[in-house]
């Protein structure tokens, strides 16, 4: 019996739990389509993307844009006949997507083809500099073999509470002894235990960093921050003049630590990787934070975003950037349950307090620590789920219920034994996040850390020079 052939059909039509901005974006950077074609796209009621395909390939096909978010579905199903294409139905309407068919890319400008032709996309030889992940490469419409599924992978830490106990007081005794100079080596001994303990695709973490040149870093710090404070306390104009200064460096001391953390991290061999310029950090961190203050808070969501984007969208793993993905709306989204509730807390503390006095600063603080709680899972949802490197998506699922008895518990615990109980606190969370944050996987994880050492090897020399100290972040 021969085989049934499909066409893959998109209705304009976004799955539930996605944005529509965001997956016009990411259709677009798959396809190398200009923005006014994605619009013609989504606009038009019926797309015929995709013909000729078998079964397994068109299901391999419509899985791979169901993850980023499109409503696709199979039409024009009948035997293959050796005819050249699948019947659409009558009345149907469909638009083509421009393809060069002789190269396998989709350029802007190209005429597209008449509707009765059903566009083909086709990017699996598209170059990696175009920036969009190869979805379709394990799907030859030719062979019908089946793409390799997407793999949730989810990340695995392992340590224990007692365990980081003995390192933990160790550090503290000899930073004491030592009046701080082997606080260096302390962080480098816990950096290397959460790094270690925690694994992805069964691979752990490294951190890779020389203590002596954390020390550096520090020791510079110091020795600015012993300056400001004599001058603080005798000239008080030059005190006034080095807190100034001190502002100023902020940025710089952001970029080069943010730049520190990342080369010395590794997996799988590969370094981690930060490249952002002084000029768009002093922008992040400094001018738009201010601008937040001169507007009453209304701009500080869009400061937030600028900054993580600028954080995220910077970094990289091996030679390949990450890509931050979220929208403004989406930050400024974030703090309208957190404005409400602390209204709300307000606004019962001012009813209670003329008649149970206690209670007013009671219900502020349980207020304080619920807006905290939820300000945190619904950041660390809204930047893991909009990371992303070269078709490999984070997730994060954190919940509110869970986190804030993560806290509330963490915060008793800690009381209780005063202070005592910091590092099963510290490894309770890092088991919390290990737990509700994975990897959508889309290829082989080995094979991309391969190509990025490939990649990396001719720039090991020219990059080891540039990190020579962390500055105390």
């Amino acid at each position: 019996m021969p085989d049934a052939i499909y066409a893959l059909v998109f209705q304009g039509n976004v799955l539930d739990g996605f944005e529509r901005p965001q997956v016009m974006q990411r259709f677009g950077e798959l396809f190398g389509l200009p923005v006014e074609e994605v619009e013609r796209v989504f606009g038009h009621p019926r797309v015929v993307l995709k013909r000729n395909l078998s079964r397994d390939a068109a299901h391999a096909f419509r899985e791979r844009l169901e993850g980023i978010g499109m409503a696709v579905s199979l039409d024009g199903v009948r035997a293959a006949t050796g005819a050249s294409s699948a019947s659409v139905p009558a009345g149907a309407q469909s638009v083509s997507v421009p393809v060069d068919a002789a190269s396998a890319t989709i350029p802007s400008g190209t005429a597209t083809l008449p509707p009765e032709q059903a566009a083909e996309p086709v990017p699996e030889k598209r170059s990696q500099a175009a920036g969009a992940p190869p979805f379709f490469a394990a799907a030859s419409p030719a062979s019908g073999a089946p793409a390799e599924a997407i793999r949730e992978l989810p990340f695995e830490f392992s340590g224990q509470g007692f365990e980081y106990f003995r390192i933990w007081i160790v550090n503290i005794l000899l930073s004491i002894v030592t009046l701080g100079v082997y606080s260096a080596w302390a962080k480098v001994r816990t950096q290397r235990y959460f790094y270690g303990n925690t694994r992805l695709d069964g691979a752990s973490f490294e951190y890779l960093a020389d203590p002596i040149r954390i020390l550096k870093g520090r020791l510079i710090a110091f020795g600015f921050l012993l300056v400001y404070m004599l001058a603080d306390q005798f000239v008080p104009v030059l005190g006034f003049v080095l807190m100034l200064v001190l502002i100023g460096l902020f940025p710089w001391v952001m970029v080069r630590s943010l730049a520190f953390r990342n080369h010395y991290s590794a997996w799988r061999g590969v370094r981690f990787g930060f490249g952002g310029g002084m000029g768009e950090a002093y922008k992040v961190f400094l001018l738009w934070p201010l601008l937040g203050v001169l507007s009453l808070g209304l701009l500080f969501p869009y400061a937030l975003c600028r900054q993580q984007a600028f954080i995220v969208g910077n970094s990289r793993y091996g030679v390949t950037p990450f890509t931050f993905e979220a929208s403004k709306g989406a930050f400024y989204r974030l703090f309208l349950p957190l404005i409400g509730l602390m209204f709300v807390g307000g606004v019962l503390t001012a009813i209670l307090a003329p008649v149970f006095p206690a209670l007013g600063p009671l219900v502020m603080v349980v207020a304080y620590l619920v807006a905290f709680a939820l300000f945190n899972v619904r950041m660390t949802n809204l930047v893991y789920n909009n990371t992303a490197i070269e078709g490999h998506r984070l997730q994060a699922d954190y919940r509110l219920a869970s986190y804030a008895a993560l806290m509330l518990t963490n915060m008793l615990a800690l009381v209780l034994t005063l202070g005592l109980f910091y590092p099963w606190a510290r490894v309770r969370t890092a088991h919390y996040a290990a737990a509700h944050i994975r990897l959508e996987a889309d290829g082989d994880l080995d094979d991309f850390a391969a190509g990025q050492r490939q990649e990396l090897s001719a720039m090991e020399s020219e990059v080891g020079d540039l990190f020579d100290m962390d500055v105390g972040i």
